[in-house]
């Protein structure tokens, strides 16, 4: 069987992508590892619209709903890994750990990656009092310590749930000072649960069976190790492209996409995180998926391939 589209991907630009395509009643298959991306990771969403607030696994339920909607229309497979992409003179063949399969157009929608801090002790932890997820694991650390490594919205996120479960929650950025969302910020800033060390790099994680110390370097260059029960690393992403040859990426490994979402590849398309669009946002993935689609439905009804 030859598919029209392939999404890959499971997080909000490749839904809002496969309710497009399934309403046109598009042949497509849709390969994602996880339904919901990062937005399962998200303690709250303040600022999507329609939504004064509610968590991110609640949304997306709530995508899931309007997904399954069209669920005759379109094939899915869950907790499958695309592996490699190959081109070919009428489409793709598409190479996953369970499968392959052929198209004529792909979307891809795989988002990013943790990126590690790449300090002895972070491997080893892994699962023992070190994790990537606030959400997922913040009830567990509850009346602990704990340290939350990075400066930025996600690093904020990751601090204001944390506090509701930890004894105290600290902190630890290279930067000057925290960055991003103000409201975020200030509610840090304000929390008597949550201390913030600046021009701070984290040296090592240490322990036993589980995590027991951080060491930690401040401005006056001296490394000293502190009490943790619990780290949390949130210092950014990496998109998920290595899958992928062939297209234009920028420096950080991001699909270059042009205003209609599609690739230097012919018949390829991105959109959300892993594309090189600014700002990675939850409604902004929704509506870069939706622009993609709505494009790969205009090049399929017109056969412009």
């Amino acid at each position: 069987m030859i598919y029209d589209c392939i999404v890959i991907g499971g997080g909000p630009a490749a839904l809002a992508a496969a309710i497009y395509l399934a309403r046109q009643k598009i042949s497509f298959l849709m390969i994602a590892g996880t339904i919901g991306g990062k937005t399962l990771w998200s303690a709250s969403v303040e600022n999507y619209l329609g939504f004064h607030l509610l968590s991110g696994i609640d949304l997306v339920k709530k995508f899931q709903e309007h997904l399954m909607d069209y669920q005759e229309n379109f094939t899915l497979k869950q907790d499958e890994h695309v592996e490699k992409i190959v081109k070919e003179l009428m489409g793709f063949r598409v190479h996953s750990d369970k499968g392959v399969y052929s198209t004529r157009t792909i979307l891809v929608a795989t988002g990013q990656e943790n990126r590690k801090l790449n300090v002895p002790g972070e491997k080893e932890f892994y699962g023992h009092g070190l994790t990537y997820c606030a959400t997922c694991d913040g009830p567990l650390y509850r009346n602990r310590i704990v340290h939350v490594i990075g400066g930025g919205n996600s690093a904020m996120d990751a601090a204001l749930l944390l506090e509701k479960y930890a004894e105290h929650v600290t902190i630890v950025t290279l930067n000057a000072e925290l960055s991003g969302d103000a409201l975020m910020k200030q509610r840090c800033l304000e929390s008597k649960n949550i201390s913030v060390l600046t021009k701070t790099r984290t040296t090592k994680i240490t322990g036993t069976k589980f995590v027991e110390g951080i060491g930690l370097v401040g401005q006056d260059g001296i490394e000293h190790v502190e009490l943790s029960q619990g780290i949390f690393i949130e210092i950014g992403q990496i998109p998920n492209t290595g899958f992928i040859s062939g297209v234009e990426t920028d420096r950080v490994g991001q699909i270059i996409v042009d205003t209609q979402n599609r690739s230097s590849l012919r018949g390829l398309w991105a959109a959300g995180d892993v594309t090189n669009v600014t700002e990675k946002q939850i409604a902004i993935a929704v509506g870069e998926g939706s622009k993609a689609a709505l494009d790969i439905i205009k090049q399929l009804q017109s056969k412009n391939l």
